[in-house]
């Protein structure tokens, strides 16, 4: 056990192992068969958190989600894409921290509404600057754009709330001088109808201004400025999510580089215990998979619900041999084989 939770949770691999051991590649990878099937059990209780991180990361294994603090992973979940069910799924469990910093998906905020209604919400900074330089790009070529992607640029600079006081003032006085110039619209053809339509001219950047415009009205921007009374530790509450994406994400990314070979439910497996042991109190693997009895129980389901040879048809189902090494014989009334042109 110990050599496969090496190899998993490193970049040793299959060929190091069976070297070590004195024997072929082959013989290791039927001796670790079994543990593959071992499920690695989650965390379950949670206390009360100052700051809870959620962000997704997408994988040859799909997509994963994960919500952890600043030093643990708290829960994972592997899913298709970042869905309000899926983050439902993710947060259900985990008791309502002090404060929770999301990338901005609707999924994410969706879920917490439902599951944690009273827990302020952080916008990650970074992410909200992403998404201005999205639509404005870097080098915007109107002085209005210019002054939009500054204010954005300034967010992570801001520590203090008299600074947040002062970036909101800036705000709302460049609503003031830009306006007008935002609401101005152009006439076009609508493509699918024909008609003329008034679009606004300056669509994208009127949509980064009201995203900065709305998320500070609505408390998200600066919320980490304003720790609940109770943190355990007020001065460590982050605006980001960079703790989550530098501090987990890179590093299982780099796992996954490291076994880029490995896809689907063999990946998610390799994942699965690689978080495992960021959580706060990892269990022994080898508790875990005597629990499981080394995985063979599940092995053994495997191999009877797997059809012993799949080339011989199943008359009772109706499915067919996969391969055939021979041409039928026997006539059918059918297509067939036939000759000369159509």
């Amino acid at each position: 056990m110990n050599e496969f939770i090496s190899h998993l949770t490193s970049n040793k691999s299959i060929a190091d192992i069976a070297a070590a051991r004195g024997t072929s590649p082959k013989t290791v990878h039927r001796h670790f068969q079994p543990l593959w099937l071992i499920s690695v059990p989650q965390p379950h209780n949670h206390p009360v958190y100052d700051q809870i991180f959620l962000d997704g990361t997408y994988l040859n294994g799909g997509c994963l989600l994960i919500a952890a603090t600043r030093d643990y992973v708290l829960a994972w979940r592997w899913c298709k894409q970042e869905t309000t069910y899926d983050y439902t799924q993710l947060i259900r469990d985990i008791t309502p921290p002090l404060m929770a910093v999301i990338d901005g998906g609707n999924g994410a905020y969706t879920a917490m509404t439902s599951c944690w209604p009273q827990t302020p919400i952080q916008r990650c900074l970074v992410h909200v600057q992403r998404n201005t330089r999205r639509d404005i790009t870097s080098r915007p070529r109107t002085p209005q754009g210019t002054i939009i992607y500054q204010l954005a640029l300034q967010l992570t600079r801001i520590t203090t709330r008299e600074q947040a006081d002062q970036w909101i003032d800036y705000l709302h006085q460049c609503k003031q001088d830009c306006n007008s110039w935002m609401n101005e619209k152009t006439t076009i053809t609508d493509p699918l109808t024909g008609k003329k339509k008034k679009v606004f001219t300056h669509q994208r950047a009127r949509r980064a201004f009201y995203r900065l415009y709305h998320l500070a009205k609505d408390g998200k921007l600066f919320a980490y400025l304003t720790p609940h009374p109770s943190a355990k530790n007020p001065e460590a509450f982050a605006s980001t999510t960079n703790c989550l994406e530098g501090g987990i994400n890179g590093p299982l990314k780099l796992i996954a580089r490291q076994h880029h070979g490995r896809k689907g439910e063999r990946q998610r497996t390799n994942i699965d215990w690689w978080l495992h042991f960021r959580t706060r109190d990892p269990l022994d693997p080898h508790i875990i998979a005597k629990q499981q009895n080394w995985g063979k129980d599940s092995l053994a389901k495997v191999e009877t619900l797997t059809p012993v040879n799949n080339n011989e048809a199943n008359h009772q189902t109706g499915r067919p041999a996969l391969y055939d090494n021979h041409i039928d014989i026997e006539y059918t009334h059918s297509i067939g084989i036939r000759k000369g042109t159509i």
